[in-house]
């Protein structure tokens, strides 16, 4: 689609290199939820803390190491201190 009609009639023209998205934090201190009626404007994504030790696993098998379980450990706790 090239143009988006509103309900009340208004057309707007469209560009498919362009996006918004919106970082919502809910649980901080002094900071607001989003109203209904914006939030019903976004599509939701829920996302969650990843897995690193698992990650540096597979990547460490893809790379050809015998020992990736007890090698990922060792990054897990290095980046771990890193932090």
């Amino acid at each position: 689609r090239k143009k988006f009609v509103f309900t009340d009639g208004a057309v707007v023209s469209l560009d498919s290199r362009v996006g918004f998205f919106i970082t919502m934090n809910p649980g901080y201190a002094g900071r607001q939820e989003l109203p209904e009626n914006l939030k019903s404007l976004f599509r939701g994504v829920t996302m969650m803390v990843p897995n690193r030790q698992i990650i540096m696993k597979v990547k460490l098998a893809a790379c050809g190491y015998q020992n990736n379980e007890y090698l990922a450990k060792k990054f897990f706790i290095l980046y771990g201190l890193c932090e």
